[in-house]
């Protein structure tokens, strides 16, 4: 009986142990969050995305929010939401629009899964179509 009760203890703890333990990718995004860098609230999540912060999460509003906040403390791994399915993906793993279109902060930042509905949205809209390691490393243009 003795080893039972042990054994039961031994399973909880490792079980309250992998309860504490972080999740692999990013949480939810909720509407109403409000944005790291401009303090607007999410209310568009086809655009919404965070980034890993260290020991927390910075949600953004935008893409070119995201652009903008890189410097505001590590560089932790970015997930953009894709604009057809406003579910979060890491940002290597999406094609990134600037095109001519509305967008929270007015960039025309959108991101895609598929490369066709990317094509299809840049060439809509006037766009250019790149990951996003290729946009943060080119400076935004002005009054954009």
């Amino acid at each position: 009986m003795r080893a039972r009760e042990t054994v039961a203890v031994v399973a909880a703890l490792a079980l309250s142990v992998a309860g504490c333990a972080r999740p692999a990718g990013p949480p939810a995004i909720a509407l109403g969050t409000p944005c790291a860098a401009c303090g607007m609230d999410v209310l568009d999540l086809r655009f919404a995305c965070e980034r890993d912060a260290g020991n927390r999460w910075r949600v953004y509003d935008s893409i070119e929010c995201l652009l903008r906040d890189t410097g505001a403390g590590p560089a932790g791994r970015a997930y953009l939401a894709d604009y057809d399915r406003q579910a979060l993906h890491a940002a290597e793993s999406l094609w990134v629009v600037r095109g001519e279109f509305a967008s929270p902060m007015g960039g025309g930042f959108a991101a895609f899964l598929d490369l066709a509905a990317a094509d299809s949205i840049a060439a809509a809209t006037r766009g250019r179509v790149d990951r996003l390691a290729a946009f943060m490393a080119t400076p935004a243009e002005p009054g954009r």
